[in-house]
């Protein structure tokens, strides 16, 4: 009785004689048929069927049906290559993190401009969060770019101490250091990052300028003015010279910080401290307790 085999691949079937068939040969058949190479088939027929030299009526019974699996090498080759950009897009993506803003800038720690580093306080209560809005002052690109426009280098942005309960911020001479007010009084929360900017702002106008005086504020306006105007990266958001922007007053310079601090711990362009000056010299034996406690 003639030998034959049914052969089916995704659902078609084809009557296949087999009486001289080896197996290598009916590789070479399917490899014709459906394009899939014989080293990537696979023959079942109550179990893989694996010796090409063989006969097929030796391995398989008289009208039994042979499945067919594998992949044409077109389409494997079209996978195979998909699957290579996909590599390269993932490798490009870890090597520039896939942001314009770190494309097209670098970070603050190879910038001639900017913070060198920041410091939380050490107050278990949601200290990382504290560091988090630090460094995202840091990235702030409005930020960044009011810094290097005035070219400002700061030594360190740190957490302002809780018991510091008169003022928002201070800057130390000049820019070896800038702590700000993050929290909230009662140190459950955070204060509105878009008020903790203006501050910032407020602290680099003293980078130029010591006490608050018209040239003072007249800086400090720019500061407010450019750092939403240069703020490339807002979506969806009016930028250029028509944005919005908050505009600080002069009277509430004082409820900032009183002046930016000294190396000796007073008003820069006033008097040294005497009994009357009791917010400056406390607020200078408040950082100094605490500095020692830190280190």
């Amino acid at each position: 009785m003639p030998h034959s085999i049914t052969l089916s691949y995704k659902g078609h079937v084809t009557c296949i004689p087999t009486d001289t068939l080896t197996l290598g040969q009916l590789r070479a058949h399917v490899e014709q048929q459906y394009g899939i190479s014989a080293v990537d088939q696979k023959l079942i027929c109550k179990g893989l069927l694996r010796n090409d030299t063989a006969m097929i009526r030796d391995l398989v019974p008289n009208n039994s049906k042979v499945v067919v699996m594998g992949t044409p090498s077109a389409e494997l080759a079209s996978f195979q290559a998909l699957n290579a950009r996909r590599q390269i897009g993932r490798a490009n993506n870890l090597k520039y993190r896939a942001t314009s803003s770190d494309v097209y800038h670098t970070r603050a720690t190879t910038d001639e401009y900017g913070f060198d580093s920041f410091k939380e306080l050490n107050i278990a209560h949601r200290q990382r969060d504290a560091l988090q809005m630090l460094h995202r002052l840091g990235r702030d690109e409005g930020v960044r770019q009011v810094m290097r426009k005035h070219k400002y280098s700061v030594h360190l942005l740190r957490e302002l101490h809780p018991n510091e309960r008169t003022i928002l911020g201070y800057n130390r001479n000049r820019g070896e250091e800038i702590a700000l007010r993050l929290r909230t009084d009662d140190l459950e929360g955070f204060r509105d990052y878009e008020s903790v900017r203006r501050v910032l702002m407020h602290e680099l106008a003293h980078m130029v300028w010591d006490a608050h005086d018209d040239n003072f504020h007249k800086l400090n306006r720019e500061h407010c003015k450019e750092v939403v105007e240069l703020d490339w990266t807002v979506r969806g958001q009016t930028v250029g010279p028509q944005a919005e922007y908050y505009e600080p007053q002069p009277k509430e310079a004082e409820a900032v910080d009183g002046g930016s601090l000294a190396a000796s711990g007073f008003v820069l362009g006033g008097s040294a401290p005497s009994s009357s000056d009791s917010r400056d010299t406390m607020r200078e034996q408040t950082y100094s307790a605490y500095m020692r406690r830190a280190k």
